[in-house]
């Protein structure tokens, strides 16, 4: 039961279970039981207690500077140090490296000379001789011959090939090695001869010399001081020139024009042009 207190007497306000009190326009609980008293007593609420936690550091003062990286200085000349030192070595790598190359440069230059002049004063090429085999068929003897006994040369089987002048133009003519040292590296100390066969049926050649074909017979060959030359090697060419006659044409009719003490040569050395 609720009754106002502004209605009943204070005795019979008792018996009840809320009791309102109207003053100056507001109305509030008064005269509770104790349990209903109780739970409507306010709370007070107060934060957790924390553990305690390392003193707060005290704030720079102010006006102190506070200077960035400051503990970066001390470490700056050592720094400089280690960086002179490694500049240094790679400056010194490189010097020795430089030497080192032009040593091998210098090492180099002085053996290529060195086969460069065994090749070419070392070494002598000249035809030997020229034999006609009938049909137009012709057996060419390259000779190489070692000026110098006491340095060996080794030298690649030449490369042969051989040419007719026709008018002012140089027709090849068919030509091969007459033996199994094509393109097999041999050691010259004395004289070796290499043989080669080749055909010479060309019509209307120039005559520089009356009815002789005028040949041209070119070479290329590898010269070493090694017999297992890599670098280390000098290529060398050469060219002979010689007048060859025809198979078909008769001796009577070569010495009616040229006269030969005997029989019409079949062919005849010119000199390097």
């Amino acid at each position: 039961m609720t009754v106002s207190a502004s209605s009943l007497s204070p005795t019979v306000a008792k018996h009840a279970q809320r009791i309102y009190l109207m003053q100056q326009g507001v109305l509030s609980a008064t005269d509770l039981p104790e349990v209903v008293a109780a739970e409507r007593r306010p709370r007070h609420f107060r934060p957790a207690e924390l553990p305690p936690g390392p003193e707060p550091t005290a704030p720079a003062a102010a006006g102190e500077p506070v200077l960035l990286g400051r503990n970066l200085w001390p470490g700056v000349p050592m720094f400089f140090l280690v960086g002179a030192v490694i500049v240094g070595a790679l400056l010194l790598v490189d010097f020795a490296v430089e030497k080192y190359q032009a040593a091998q440069l210098r090492a180099r230059s002085l053996q290529m000379a060195a086969v460069q002049v065994a090749a070419l004063n070392g070494l002598r090429a000249e035809i030997r001789s020229i034999a006609d085999i009938g049909e137009g068929q012709y057996e060419l003897a390259l000779s190489l011959s070692n000026n110098n006994e006491s340095q060996p040369i080794f030298v690649m089987s030449p490369e042969m090939r051989g040419y007719v002048q026709v008018g002012k133009l140089w027709q090849e003519v068919p030509l091969k090695s007459d033996g199994d040292s094509a393109g097999s590296v041999l050691k010259l100390e004395t004289e070796r001869i290499y043989r080669y066969l080749f055909e010479a049926r060309v019509r209307d050649f120039t005559q520089l010399f009356p009815n002789y074909m005028h040949v041209r017979f070119s070479d290329t060959m590898l010269v070493g001081l090694s017999g297992t030359p890599r670098d280390d090697v000098f290529e060398r060419r050469d060219n002979y020139f010689v007048y060859l006659k025809p198979f078909d044409v008769a001796d009577s009719t070569v010495l009616k024009r040229m006269k030969f003490a005997g029989k019409p040569p079949v062919w005849i050395p010119m000199p390097p042009h």
